[in-house]
């Protein structure tokens, strides 16, 4: 088992935050249109609407099985980091995680299981289309605030 599993494996979890809201978080690949492109995976807790991003990575010429396993690389790395936090109190594993794709969800689920991530993650649900348009708007402000400090 890899650094990054274990460190994942050994964060607390919780059905809510240190905040007392849903641990529960979407995750999506999204492609930035601005040069360079490249593509990041973001996150999203459609409650607080909490969001935080890994890469940006090129993702074009990777088979997809490899792009199923950076996915995996980066949730884990994000809850590890805290979400990018020092706050020792933003470093907890999530309650579950979904995807706003079924074959997104169906093979980093695979990839999950394949790391030995802790056996309660490593179904990936899918959202509805409720949270599918929360994670939608959230993109869409950031790629918004990307483009316009690219201007």
């Amino acid at each position: 088992m890899s650094d990054l599993v274990s460190a994942f494996n050994s964060l607390p979890r919780s059905p809510q935050t240190v905040d007392k809201i849903s641990n529960d978080w979407v995750f999506t690949i999204r492609h930035v249109p601005v040069s360079p492109e490249a593509d990041l995976i973001m996150l999203v807790n459609p409650i607080s609407l909490e969001s935080h991003c890994e890469g940006p990575i090129d993702l074009s010429k990777l088979t997809p099985h490899d792009v199923n396993a950076v996915v995996a690389d980066c949730l884990l790395k994000a809850f590890v980091s805290g979400m990018g936090s020092d706050d020792k109190q933003r470093k907890v594993a999530p309650w579950t995680w979904k995807t706003t794709e079924g074959k997104l969800a169906q093979e980093v689920g695979v990839v999950l299981k394949m790391m030995n991530v802790r056996e309660e993650l490593g179904n990936v649900g899918v959202v509805d289309i409720e949270v599918k348009k929360i994670v939608d708007t959230q993109w869409d402000d950031l790629l918004g605030t990307i483009q316009r400090s690219m201007a």
